[in-house]
């Protein structure tokens, strides 16, 4: 059984795809496409090749990994659609990584990330949220969201 279960804590959101970003069907995964024809709305980006996550953040603890494999051409971070001056925080590093576990601690204004392979901090960005965070993906390659690790138990009654 627990082979067939996954879960996904990050799923992305087409309607804020750039157009020359092409999703997996199970909006897991983002590549460099050619430029599709999309309908034009206020949520899509047009000037990064960025896409967001579908869930947006107001309070708790939320992580994810993401593979960048390797890709050296990635950001990773959030955004506050509601807050035009905040705009996104993201991260962008020099060395190759073929993993980057996200943290967001929203209560504490922490956004942190680290390398799960060797469990190495890598870089936490501090400030006080206002608004609804929203996961933030950038790039020119493949990116793909990982599922976590599901455990199934079963209790036996006396």
């Amino acid at each position: 059984m627990k082979d067939m279960v996954s879960y996904t804590p990050l799923i992305l959101d087409p309607n804020t795809a750039h157009p020359d970003l092409i999703l997996s069907e199970d909006l897991t995964s983002v590549r460099e496409g050619e430029r599709q024809r999309l309908p034009d709305n206020p949520e899509r980006f047009d000037w990064f090749y960025s896409v967001l996550g579908s869930e947006g953040f107001n309070s708790g603890t939320h992580s994810w990994d993401v593979e960048v494999g390797d890709s050296t051409s990635w950001m990773l971070g959030k955004y506050s659609t509601r807050s035009p001056s905040a705009g996104f925080t993201a991260l962008s590093v020099e060395k190759k990584l073929q993993r980057i576990r996200v943290n967001l601690d929203w209560n504490r204004g922490k956004l942190s990330f680290s390398d799960p392979d060797t469990n190495t901090h890598i870089h936490t960005f501090t400030h006080t949220f206002a608004h609804r965070m929203f996961p933030f993906i950038q790039t020119g390659d493949d990116v793909k969201v990982l599922p976590l690790k599901v455990s199934v138990s079963v209790e036996q009654m006396s």
